[in-house]
């Protein structure tokens, strides 16, 4: 199996071995009367448990979702459960959680992004004290937790003392997706946890090595975890996977209303922050369409980035607005995406590909087109390590069925640089302002 053979050799630790004992009677014929020892079967050990758990999340998974091997062979899924099961008393708590992310997440091969596996409990589950994002130029930390605010603006090259390309190809595995954009945009929900570079044997326990460089030279830190409930607190919206607010990118601020519309380049441009798929307020709608009708306008930017979705429901009004033929016109309509843009956000920009004549820059979006979401969970709490398995329920098909896109390719493609961000620069703005979207 393949945790068994992770590249530095880690060695497997013995987690809790299941001691049985059973008591067998025996009968014998003779003349006389027979007896038998008294027999009692014993409480099932850790292990026992921890089997029964994957045994009960494969009978839930085949309840709930109506299609759980549309990425995966079922076969090849159980074998790998079996395997699972069989090493168990060899392996450490965290080795078997990242080996059934591993498993989990061939269910999720694409259009299935939303079926994780992680650890339960969420709020007491240790993190690194740093936020991170996957630019261009490498992945770089854009904001820290006291006393580490001096790395703020470094690149990361290496964690444990393995180089960062590694590492970050021993997560992708372990990353459910719609499609390829969908790694990068979730990866860093798996590389800031000591539990997941654990189980993967690129640190031990204790603080986590993490080695930066400034341009000038690398130096190596040791990053002590803190309580993912400190973590969120202190880092707010898209804590682990979305950009730290940065002064002039009008896309990572989440401080302002989650639908805001604004005049840009002299009232040329009408530009649309769609921060979150929630209700939009009747009167926001109609100042889209008061300030898209006035005389100068000749763009309307819909600005998705950094849009992880919400509730599907609530964006019928703003697609009719900008169906409208005051808006859609060839030419006139562009839409914003980048990796964070999913589930309900993908929705509605896919809708948008559907019924309007926009053109799209940026990324490619995290999320699909057509795809699985609306997860039911499953608590496995007597597993080695407690965790928490993801289940979708339903098919969300905005685009036509025999649609082969797993996302939407911009017409305006751009990548997101660390040197731009860290500038307060938005070059996809700048570019579609000057009319490069076409």
């Amino acid at each position: 199996m393949s945790v068994l053979s992770r590249r530095h050799g880690a060695v497997a630790l013995v987690v809790i071995l299941a001691v049985t004992l059973a008591a067998c009677g025996a009968a014998a014929e003779s003349a006389g009367p027979v007896s038998s020892l008294p027999s009692e079967d014993p409480s099932p050990g850790p292990i026992d448990l921890a089997r029964a758990e994957l045994d009960r999340a494969l009978a839930a998974l085949e309840r709930i979702h109506p299609e759980p091997f549309h990425a995966a062979e079922r076969a090849s899924f159980v074998a790998d459960l079996e395997a699972l099961k069989s090493s168990l008393p060899d392996l450490t708590p965290e080795v078997a959680a990242v080996e059934l992310m591993r498993i989990w997440a061939t269910l999720a091969a694409e259009r299935d992004g939303h079926q994780f596996a992680l650890p339960l409990d969420i709020e007491r589950e240790p993190v690194l004290p740093i936020r991170v994002y996957e630019f261009d130029e490498g992945v770089f930390v854009t904001d820290a937790l006291p006393p580490h605010e001096n790395l703020v603006g470094t690149r990361i090259t290496a964690v444990g003392g393995t180089a960062l390309d590694e590492v970050l190809e021993a997560l992708a595995p372990l990353v459910p997706r719609d499609g390829p954009a969908t790694v990068s945009s979730f990866r860093p929900l798996y590389l800031l946890r000591p539990i997941v570079l654990r189980g993967l044997g690129i640190v031990g326990d204790g603080a986590v090595p993490v080695t930066v460089s400034d341009g000038s030279g690398e130096r190596t830190v040791d990053l002590a975890p803190v309580a993912s409930a400190e973590f969120r607190a202190w880092a707010g919206w898209l804590p682990f996977h979305g950009l730290a607010p940065r002064d002039g990118l009008r896309h990572t601020q989440h401080d302002d209303p989650h639908f805001a519309v604004e005049l840009l380049d002299d009232g040329r441009a009408v530009y649309v922050r769609y921060a979150q798929i929630q209700p939009v307020l009747g009167g926001a709608i109609e100042e889209l369409r008061r300030v898209a009708a006035g005389p100068r306008v000749e763009l309307v930017i819909v600005d998705l980035r950094q849009n992880t979705g919400g509730n599907n429901h609530t964006y019928p009004p703003v697609l009719q607005a900008l169906g409208e033929e005051a808006i859609d016109r060839p030419g006139r309509l562009v839409v914003l995406t980048d990796r964070v843009t999913f589930s309900a956000a993908s929705n509605f920009a896919t809708r948008l590909d559907q019924e309007t004549s926009a053109v799209f820059a940026g990324e490619p979006m995290g999320g699909g087109l057509n795809f699985w979401n609306d997860v039911d969970w499953i608590n496995l709490d007597d597993f080695v390590l407690p965790m928490r398995l993801a289940v979708s329920t339903r098919y969300w098909e905005m685009s036509t069925p025999d649609d082969p896109r797993l996302s939407i390719e911009p017409d305006l493609r751009m990548r997101v640089r660390a040197a731009d961000y860290f500038a307060g620069r938005d070059p996809l703005l700048e570019a579609v302002l000057a009319g490069e979207a076409g």
